[in-house]
């Protein structure tokens, strides 16, 4: 290659010599000019790309001497470990292959909360700066088969492992999935969610009430997979059967009665079983309907004595882009019901709650909506909440967000609270949540 370089540079020099010998003996006429310029161009460019080729041949000939370099230090590893020497470090080499190869995704999420109200309600604590938690995950695929989930989480001068599991893909037929270890019970749309990824910035008060502020988390193994529908999407399963022991940071809300060890729902203490069912329905491109039935049963004592309490839930997402996916303008309007029964050791009473609210993204980094909520007090369905809730979100990023929050409660056993809350959420690393699986 660098001949031909040498090679057409020497062939533009002669020309350039023998233009100016012919131009000092007899004139050169325009044309003639004309066809030496066009020539000179041509070589030029030629000249131009040979050079492109050399230096394309000389990246090649590195990659090659690297890949040789690579396997002669392969080829020369077992020899040194023949002879006894760094055992100890093909040991360490391994541990860092074995560490490397797993590559897990880490994630830091902040969740700062200021609370400005007229009266102390459900347990909250008013007129204060919270950081009300810090979770740090860790999410990686094992292998092709399998991936490992862990979160820790900070609350109130506290550190725990909040979730700690594996999942397992297609291991049974059919493609089920198996999942092991402590998990958030797949019960609703929402109990899943950590509450830094809430659309608003609280749980609605029927999880609050049913399930406790920071959801229902337990030790147990599921199962879940897929079934066909008429439909273009498929229906999607679980099946989880838990310890019955509900992990709680904070406290539960107010109305508590330590004489009624059932009225808050605040522990079970035998096996929990968990189903749910859901579906997506997409009659247009730009519409689109999910809903789901959700189901739990459990004692709140290991004896066939104690009371049984039942969960059913209802859910329906609405989802409407008026301008189609190419879009930012999106309208969301989410309805859940839950409706409880408790039966046995001379107890017997059935409760009920929803919720329903509109979100409406109408900028591409501004959304707002509004929430309304009811919910019954299990065991005493006579004392219910009602609670009225607007906001406002600004997205920074996806991983940046900051929302103001107004809320009204009117609890019948209670006098009525105004709230002003403020969030902000902020995120180091990616955080599937806040990107993609909002609720």
């Amino acid at each position: 290659m660098h001949r031909s370089a040498y090679y057409a540079v020497g062939m533009v020099l002669l020309l350039v010599v023998c233009v100016s010998t012919a131009g000092a003996q007899e004139p050169v006429s325009r044309q003639e000019l004309e066809a030496i310029k066009q020539e000179m161009q041509e070589m030029r460019a030629l000249v131009g790309e040979l050079k492109d080729v050399i230096k394309e041949q000389q990246g090649v000939i590195s990659e090659l001497k690297n890949e040789v370099h690579e396997k002669e230090q392969i080829a020369g590893a077992p020899e040194a470990h023949a002879d006894g020497v760094g055992g100890t470090d093909d040991d360490d080499h391994s541990i860092e292959e074995l560490i490397g190869s797993i590559k897990p995704r880490i994630s830091a999420t902040g969740d700062f909360v200021a609370n400005l109200g007229d009266d102390s309600h459900m347990g909250h604590d008013m007129d204060r700066f919270d950081l009300r938690g810090v979770d740090i995950t860790f999410n990686g695929e094992i292998d092709d088969k399998a991936r490992a989930v862990f979160n820790l989480a900070y609350h109130e001068d506290d550190v725990s492992l909040e979730e700690a599991y594996l999942d397992v893909w297609s291991i049974l037929p059919y493609k089920t999935d198996l999942r092991l270890g402590r998990f958030r019970a797949n019960f609703g749309l929402l109990n899943t969610i950590h509450p830094h990824a809430l659309t608003q910035v609280d749980y609605p008060a029927i999880y609050r009430v049913y399930l406790g502020h920071e959801g229902y988390i337990d030790e147990g193994a599921g199962l879940s997979g897929n079934f066909p529908s008429l439909w273009e999407h498929p229906f999607s399963w679980s099946l989880q059967v838990l310890n019955g022991e509900r992990h709680e940071h904070g406290h539960d809300d107010g109305h508590d009665d330590d004489s009624d060890a059932y009225k808050r729902l605040k522990d079970f203490d035998d096996v929990v079983y968990v189903a749910r069912l859901k579906h997506a329905f997409r009659p247009k491109e730009n519409l689109g309907f999910d809903w789901g039935l959700s189901g739990l049963t459990g004692r709140f004592e290991d004896d066939a004595d104690s009371p049984r309490y039942f969960l059913e839930g209802l859910d329906l997402t609405t989802t409407w882009l008026p301008f189609g996916h190419d879009d930012f303008r999106r309208l969301r309007w989410q309805t859940e019901a839950f409706f409880s029964q408790v039966d046995g050791g001379g107890v017997g009473e059935n409760a009920w709650g929803y919720y329903s609210f509109l979100d409406y993204r109408f900028k591409p980094k501004w959304s707002t909506g509004v929430r309304y909520d009811y919910a019954q007090l299990p065991l005493e369905r006579s004392d219910h909440l009602r609670e009225y809730s607007a906001y406002l979100t600004y997205f920074y990023t996806p991983n940046n967000r900051i929302r103001l929050q107004l809320k009204n409660s009117q609890p019948n056993f209670g006098k009525d609270a105004n709230e002003i809350m403020l969030q902000w959420t902020f995120t180091l690393g990616r955080h599937e949540h806040i990107e993609g699986e909002e609720h």
